[in-house]
């Protein structure tokens, strides 16, 4: 898969509420009234929250949220998947590894027809489809990963933001030298910990090259050798050498995000859609944010990007098998993509999914630096298309308390992509 065409577009920070003007008026009381079912994620931001409380004025239904905890967001939702229950709408990923655990084909809606997918230029083709089919209605750009940093912190010690691991691990000591938490990593909340190491693994799969071998099953993840063992064995270095927080196993994301903007810590590997966290960290204030936190590329060797469909604003319509919620809920969709998205963007100041609407002004200085940083070089997660992956923050756990070293986690790894891979059906296995 390639990046869509567009620069770093939509769901990239907090999103504000937006007139509907133009859009429809309310449905009067007992015209086809239904009340739909969505599972969201919880760190939707308020602003988002409030385009449904929009919808609902707009269309007459209500919707009903279900709230899956951030923390944990895949194994929970598929852990309800599991059971046969069905929301009438799904705030999920868009990477195909993702969907495939959905098995799209007997329970999703088929939108392929739908108008916002023409107005995506070439996004469906690395995102939230399989087999041709597009089932999912992506609202905002994929997450783009990479490295955060206090400007402060680096200026009074003399030194640049690194942009490979090399130099990462060259600041280290000189950082502690002066007082700061290196990098700052969030075990307790357990995803955040598999970021770095997806991060080193972009300077290996520029044009998915690797993600491809990996899902191909021309390579493994075990291979000795091998990028992945590569990346674990750099992270596990970074922690030997002392690089990261001393409460790494139960230190939460919001305690990063806290430590950073305080200059507590120096770095935080983290996604474009953690900025609205950031920014609850500084009390509200984006001037403390744009003055103290910048952002740049990481991997191996270059500053490279690495970027991901991400699950904010992606919507999926599953098969429940009633006529007048299944019509709501497609409804919904067209709302959220329809004439209030342009005014959704505009309001925000965040970038858009569509080719057809305009770039927002007064973009604020951290989220300029990313667009800066994926317009200068971005990589799709060498993961977004391999099934099985979702060990890999649990085996990373792992390696941190040294209960597994890379080669072994890697091969636990490989076994479970192997499963999946599999039970998935795709040629090769």
């Amino acid at each position: 898969m390639r990046a869509p065409s567009r620069p770093l577009g939509a769901a990239l920070g907090a999103v504000l509420a937006l007139s509907l003007s133009g859009c429809g008026s309310s449905a009067p009381e007992g015209t086809g009234q239904v009340k739909l079912t969505l599972w969201h994620n919880s760190a939707d931001p308020a602003p988002l929250l409030e385009m449904y409380k929009k919808f609902e004025k707009q269309s007459g239904h209500k919707i009903e949220l279900v709230s899956i905890p951030s923390d944990g967001f895949e194994d929970t939702t598929q852990t309800k998947w599991a059971t046969g229950d069905r929301p009438d709408i799904l705030e999920y990923h868009a990477t195909v590894s993702g969907l495939l655990a959905l098995n799209p084909a007997e329970n999703l809606r088929d939108l392929t027809g739908e108008a916002y997918i023409a107005r995506s230029g070439d996004l469906y083709q690395a995102a939230g489809s399989v087999n041709g089919k597009v089932y999912a209605a992506i609202t905002g750009f994929p997450q783009v990963f990479g490295l955060y940093y206090n400007k402060k912190v680096f200026t009074k010690a003399g030194l640049t933001p690194p942009t490979n691991f090399a130099e990462l691990a060259a600041a280290c000591p000189k950082l502690k030298a002066a007082g700061v938490t290196p990098v700052f990593e969030s075990g307790g909340s357990i995803w955040p910990v598999q970021i770095l190491p997806i991060l080193y693994l972009a300077g290996a799969n520029q044009s998915n090259a690797y993600g491809k071998a990996i899902a191909g099953h021309s390579s493994t993840l075990a291979d000795a050798g091998s990028p992945f063992v590569s990346g674990l064995t750099a992270y596990a270095k970074l922690k030997t050498d002392g690089c990261f927080n001393k409460d790494i196993v139960t230190a939460k994301f919001e305690d990063s995000m806290k430590a950073l903007v305080t200059g507590e810590a120096a770095m935080v590997a983290q996604h474009s859609d953690m900025l609205p966290a950031l920014l609850a960290a500084a009390g509200g204030d984006q001037k403390t944010v744009d003055e103290s936190v910048g952002f740049v590329g990481l991997s191996s060797d270059k500053p490279l990007v690495t970027y991901a469909p991400g699950p904010i604003g992606t919507f999926y319509l599953p098969k429940t098998g009633d006529a007048a919620r299944e019509k709501a809920s497609l409804d919904f969709v067209r709302f959220m993509t329809g004439p209030a998205y342009a005014e959704y963007v505009a309001a925000s100041k965040t970038f858009p999914v569509f080719k057809d609407v305009p770039d927002p002004q007064g973009v604020s200085s951290v989220l300029q630096d990313v667009k800066k940083a994926y317009d200068t070089g971005a990589v799709i997660a060498f993961n977004s298309d391999i099934p099985g992956m979702g060990g890999l923050a649990q085996l990373m756990s792992e390696l941190i308390a040294g209960q597994k070293d890379p080669q072994k986690a890697a091969t636990q790894l490989q076994g479970q992509v192997e499963q999946a891979a599999k039970a998935a059906g795709l040629p090769g296995w």
